[in-house]
Parts: structure tokens; C-alpha cells; sequence
């Protein structure tokens, strides 16, 4: 079994559009993780400060709050639309995978390969079953073990030469959903990790199966496509970018889609993560700030910058024209101001401070704020790290219970809230000295929270709650 600790999360794991030039939500609001006009309460449980909660199938999307409707997803493959005020379900829609059909072109393709494929699944089952029976043989008293055993290898490399050729058969895998493993469904992250995003006027969302879909706010479904299959371990978590007329996903390579009909607009090589691109502008040019150190131009996928750094399966901080990442190592660059002439990536700080402890995974996304950087990683090591020169401010390992910290931080009004996916939750007053104001707990939830005046949005792996006094 896949140890939940290596999903690929999940509520951290997503790409966003910013607010630069075009008001977009997803993926913590803004991007920022930060709420400064919210006044949620201190203090909550399952029976105490809850407003309402509906059940819903898991998923670890972050809701996505538009006006009086809030957006939210549910497994398998759905998105549902819910009514801000009392929780009542206004729309909700499933994409199925089976929904995509093969072009006319791919037809003939897709049957000639079918009957390659089920020639090769003959040969692979038969090889498959001589290895059984080789392998309860080599149990007998007096079995030739090595004999036995040449046999099995040889078998063995047999069947996984038929395994490759089947992979090849590009056009009719295409078609095929994934199953569990590689690229395909996991149960902690299931198919319904990404956040959706929305620009106030229709809702983009993507599934771990390869399909990304649009829909108006009446729930008309405007388009669905088949984008490839994921290839990353433990299953996809990263959302989509929305950037003006692009929307950008992330399954294997870097791809633009417009937003009018889903169509391709360009694709980029870059290895996919677990963590979240952040889309920011340099000068007048829009692009994204991949996690694994890239800088992508929004406008036809050019890699402008590469290796600034790593900070795995979180996001990259971009605030005050700089960038962080932020994980066992963390770095920070100044953004250049424009990207005429020659262009430069100076790095801020790297070196003595920066050395975070806990090692490990870091799936919460940080947060920036008056000059510090709070930062998690998965087994609740909380570090400070002075945004300016790097120097780390100090280190507490929180007290959650146990469980693994898979939700971002956030920030609502004055206070911090850091969790853990046992539905442990502390506040904390930011500052550069450690204060817990409160220490609450509901069911498990591997979502970010979402605040809104007095209220309080919680995705958990059951329901989806609304806190508030």
C-alpha cells in the first residue's frame, strides 16, 4: 500500500491565476493564502460554531466562494455549485471519461491498434500464467530452485518487452482512463484534488483522469477535453492557471488551452509537480513561476528563466517582486523589472539560515507577511525565515496531534491557521515569537480554509462546513 504521506496534495498542489490585471479566484482566493478583512471565530467543533454542513463524497479541492455561490468538488469527477447561505446544492454536474470521443482520423488508428493490443494481452496473460505456475512449483520439496528460477526471469523479461509494446499503442491508451499507480487515481488524493478557478463569469476545472472542463455560472457545461494522462506518482493534485484568455494545466507537459472552446493553444516541455505554478507579471508580461525553478511566458509557453529553485510539492511565494521557494532549502530572487534588454534573476539570499528543519515533504504552501515567511512542512516543523535576508527568526514543532500537514496556511484578519489532515487546527499570532491564541478540532480535511466576513469554509474528506459564530 502507498503510504498517504507521498499523494500528491492535494490542497497545496495547484496552479493559479493571480490577481495581476484580471480578477480571477481559485486556489486560496488571490493565490495568497492571505483574508485580511475576514473575522472568523477562535474558537469551533463538529457541534459547536457550525453554521451548516452538507455531506459530500471526498475530495481535497479548495472551495472557491463567487458572490452568493461557492464552488466545490466532489469524486468522482464532479463540480458542484453551492448556495453560500445555507448550503443548498444550486447545480451539480459530472464529467465522465468515456464522454471523449475519438476523431474521425483516430478511428481506424484506435481499432488497428485494438487488435494489436489484444493480441500482445493473450501473450502477456499466457506469459504471466507460466511464471504462476513456475513460482508453486519452486514450493515443492525438491525443486530445482535455480532452474526454476532462470525460467521465471527469462519469462519474466518476455512479458515486460509485451508490457512496453503495449504502451506504445499511443492512440488507444489515449482513450483508456487511468487506473491506479503512475498517473492515475489515488486513494488519498482521488481524482478531485485540483481547485477549480473562476473569472465571475464561467468555472474552469480539471480532474486527475486528464480532463479539464468549462462551465457558465448556470451550470451549462461549455466544453470538456480529453488533455492527456498524468504522469506524475500518487495520483494529480495541481489546478489550473487562468490568465486572461489561457488556461494553463500541468498533467505532463505545460499546456495552454484556450478558454472559449478548450482548444490548444501551445505546449511546453516541462517536467510536471506535485506543487503549484503562481502566475505573477514582469513588466507587462504575464507568466508563471513554475515550482521546479521555471519562468513561463504566458503568451506562447517560452521558458524565460530556469533552476531558481525547488520547493516541491508547494507553491512559490511571489510578493513584493520577489520570489521564494520555499522547502528544506530555500531560496529567494528579486524578479527583474522588465524583460527588455538583458535580463537578470538576482539571487536574494541562499545559504546560512535558510536550512529549514524537518526535511521531508513540504505540501503546505507558505505565507508571506510584514517581512516574514511562515513555512510547514508535512510532520508540522513551523518555521520562520525573515523575508528580506533569509535568516531563519526561530523553529516550533507544533503540537496537532499527529496526522500530516497537507492543508497551506492561511491567514485570516490577524492570525495564522496551520492544520493537519486529522482536523487539528491552531491559531497563531504572527510575530517573531511563537504565540498560540487557540487549538481546535473538527473531522479530517486536507483542503485549505477559506474565510469570508465571519465565516469559515472547510472541504473535509465528508463534508463540506461553514463555521461561523
Amino acid at each position: 500500500m502507498i503510504p498517504s504521506r507521498f499523494v500528491a496534495l492535494l490542497s497545496t498542489l495547484v496552479l493559479v491565476g493571480s490577481a495581476f490585471g484580471q480578477a480571477t479566484i481559485g486556489f486560496r482566493s488571490d493565490g495568497t493564502g492571505r483574508y485580511p478583512t475576514a473575522q472568523p471565530p477562535l474558537v469551533w467543533g463538529p457541534d459547536k460554531n457550525v453554521i451548516w454542513k452538507i455531506p459530500l463524497t471526498q475530495s481535497n479541492a479548495i472551495p472557491v466562494i463567487l458572490g452568493d455561490k461557492l464552488f466545490t468538488c466532489a469524486e468522482p469527477c464532479v463540480l458542484l455549485c453551492i448556495n453560500k447561505k445555507d448550503g443548498s446544492i444550486i447545480w451539480k454536474h459530472e464529467s465522465f471519461f468515456k464522454e471523449i470521443m475519438p476523431s474521425e482520423k483516430e478511428q481506424p488508428l484506435i481499432e488497428a491498434e485494438s487488435k494489436q493490443d489484444a493480441i500482445l494481452s493473450g501473450q502477456q496473460s499466457t506469459f504471466e500464467k507460466e511464471m504462476s505456475a513456475l513460482r508453486k512449483m519452486l514450493k515443492d520439496d525438491g525443486a530445482p530452485v535455480a532452474e526454476l528460477e532462470k525460467k521465471i526471469k527469462a519469462l519474466q523479461v518476455q512479458a515486460d518487452l509485451i508490457k512496453a509494446k503495449r504502451k506504445e499503442l499511443a492512440t488507444l491508451n489515449r482513450y483508456k482512463e487511468p487506473g491506479k499507480g503512475v498517473g492515475g487515481f489515488h486513494p488519498t488524493g482521488g481524482y478531485t484534488s485540483p481547485t477549480p478557478v473562476t473569472d465571475g463569469k464561467n468555472v474552469y476545472v480539471i480532474y486527475g483522469n486528464g480532463l479539464a472542463a468549462a462551465y457558465d455560472l448556470e451550470g451549462n457545461r461549455l466544453w470538456l477535453k480529453l488533455i492527456e494522462h498524468p504522469t506524475v506518482t500518487y495520483g494529480h493534485g495541481a489546478s489550473p492557471v487562468l490568465v486572461k484568455d489561457k488556461l494553463l494545466v500541468h498533467f505532463s507537459d505545460l499546456v495552454a488551452l484556450s478558454t472559449k472552446d478548450g482548444s490548444e493553444i501551445w505546449r511546453t516541455k516541462i517536467a510536471p509537480s506535485h506543487g503549484t505554478a503562481i502566475h505573477t507579471r514582469i513588466g507587462d508580461v504575464d507568466t508563471v513561476v513554475h515550482p521546479n525553478g521555471q519562468v513561463v511566458r504566458v503568451a506562447d509557453g517560452v521558458i524565460l528563466a530556469t533552476k531558481l529553485g525547488n520547493c516541491g510539492p508547494n507553491s512559490p511565494l511571489v510578493q513584493d517582486g520577489n520570489v521564494y521557494f520555499m522547502a528544506s532549502q530555500a531560496r529567494g530572487f528579486t524578479l527583474p523589472s522588465s524583460l527588455d534588454g538583458k535580463v537578470e534573476w538576482p539571487l536574494l539570499w541562499k545559504g546560512k539560515g535558510t536550512n529549514m528543519k524537518g526535511g521531508g515533504y513540504w505540501f503546505p504552501s507558505p505565507i508571506l507577511h510584514n517581512d516574514l515567511i511562515y513555512a510547514l512542512n508535512a510532520t508540522a516543523n513551523f518555521t520562520v525565515v525573515d523575508a528580506k535576508t533569509g535568516e531563519k527568526v526561530f523553529e516550533e514543532k507544533l503540537e496537532l496531534e499527529g496526522g500530516q500537514c497537507y492543508p497551506s496556511i492561511t491567514m485570516a484578519g490577524k492570525y495564522l491557521f496551520v492544520s493537519s489532515d486529522n482536523g487539528h487546527t491552531l491559531i497563531l499570532e504572527p510575530g517573531r515569537e511563537y504565540k498560540e491564541v487557540a487549538h481546535n478540532s473538527l473531522e479530517p480535511f486536507r483542503s485549505s480554509l477559506v474565510f469570508e466576513g465571519k465565516r469559515m469554509y472547510v472541504r473535509s474528506t465528508k463534508h463540506l462546513w461553514c463555521i461561523g459564530e
